[in-house]
This record gives structure tokens, C-alpha cells and sequence, in this order.
């Protein structure tokens, strides 16, 4: 599965507008002293999501990204990221966004099979059962959190892995540290499958998984 699109240390960053000095310190430690949970959630999708249906996002639509901005440090530049999408796009992956006015306020992906998701940030594997749709790359502008976007298009993303691609079950990931993301998630009604972690302590390093309870299949990168 491809990287997510945010940083896990991102909650971490302090305030650019704070010392230079602070900051830089931060960013030290957190290359070389950091705990890593990606959290892996679950889907099913053998009866039709009780979720709303919303009908606000284009699907597969890339001129949309005309109005791609680089409102976070962590997105890539805009013509980066339009190539990026015409790639995926050619991978057969499916690109949905709400533009309102002249702003991309929100974008996000779905891929209709994957049996393998890869995290560089915890350099491990994990790997889902066959017909697995994978929901990923969701991104919010600044201007538009708390109007629901992430949980609408979740839900559409739900229904149309079930209808359209046919899948079994869907998943998603997300960093242990990113509570707001989790909360929705959840809230959706994804059940936590399992963590990959990754410890380090400057020169000190070790990776590891957890199951939730059932099968989880990993592996090293």
C-alpha cells in the first residue's frame, strides 16, 4: 500500500512561528528517539455499509487537482503530486475529490485489491486477506476541518468497494498519533486488526507487530 500521505511525527511539530533552535531540536529527536504505531483497521464488507451515501465527491476526476495547494508541509508540491495521480490513475487506483469555489477541499483514494501494504516510516509489512479494498491518501484543506469531509468520504469510499469493485472487506491506516483521524475511523465503524511499531533510541532500533486478537500477518521490509 503506498506511504500515507502525512508524517506520523507530524503532531509534533511545533508552531512555525516558535524559535528556530527549539525546533530543530524537536526534529532531531525525532529521527533518533521515537516510538511508531501504524494502526491497521478493518472493514467488512459482506452486507452494504449502514452508513449515508454521500453524493458530493467526483470520482476519477484529475482536473480537479487544478486546485490542488500545498497547504501542509507534508504534501507534495502541486505538480508533484498531479503526476503522481495520473500514475495511480494508470495503476487502475481512484481518485476522489470535493472542490468548492476554486479550492480542493478534499481528496482522497481507493484501491479496489491489495494483498500486500508496505509503511516505510515503520518498515514493515503487513498483509491483507484477498478481495481487500484499501481506503488511503485522505487530506482535508485547513480551511474545511470540522464540516465531515473525512467521514463522508470514508462512507462513499465503503459503499463503492462493495458495489462497484466487489470487495470483501476494506482497510485503512493510521498512526497512533493522529488522534482525530482514529476517532473518525472508529467512528465509521473500522475494527482495529493490528499495530506496527517501531522503537528508536539513537543508535538503538527494533520493529515489532501486535494482533488485536486475530490473524495478522506481517513482515519485515
Amino acid at each position: 500500500m503506498p506511504s500515507p500521505a502525512t508524517s506520523p511525527d507530524a503532531s509534533s511539530f511545533t508552531d512555525a512561528k516558535s524559535p528556530l533552535l527549539p525546533r530543530l531540536l524537536q526534529a532531531g529527536q525525532n529521527r533518533i528517539w521515537y516510538r511508531r504505531e501504524l494502526r491497521v483497521y478493518r472493514y467488512s464488507l459482506d452486507h452494504t455499509p449502514p452508513l449515508p451515501l454521500p453524493t458530493i465527491f467526483r470520482r476519477n476526476c484529475l482536473d480537479d487537482l487544478q486546485y490542488y495547494e500545498r497547504s501542509s508541509k507534508e504534501q507534495q508540491p502541486p505538480d508533484a503530486y498531479r503526476t503522481m495521480a495520473v500514475e495511480r490513475r494508470a495503476q487502475g487506483f481512484h481518485l476522489y475529490t470535493y472542490v468548492e469555489g476554486s479550492r480542493l477541499l478534499h481528496y482522497c483514494w481507493l484501491i479496489e485489491r491489495q494483498t500486500r501494504g508496505e509503511d516505510g516510516w515503520v518498515d514493515q509489512v503487513y498483509f491483507p486477506p484477498p478481495d481487500t479494498a484499501v481506503l488511503f491518501d485522505h487530506f482535508t484543506h485547513p480551511l474545511a476541518r470540522g464540516r465531515g469531509l473525512y467521514f463522508q468520504a470514508m462512507c462513499r469510499l465503503l459503499h463503492d468497494a462493495r458495489e462497484f469493485a466487489g470487495a470483501r472487506q476494506a482497510y485503512v491506516t493510521v498512526f497512533g498519533s493522529n488522534g482525530p483521524s482514529r476517532h473518525v475511523i472508529e467512528k465509521v465503524g473500522f475494527q482495529h486488526e493490528g499495530s506496527l511499531f517501531k522503537e528508536r533510541r539513537l543508535v538503538w532500533s527494533r520493529r515489532y507487530a501486535v494482533s488485536a486478537g486475530g490473524q495478522f500477518r506481517t513482515a519485515f521490509l
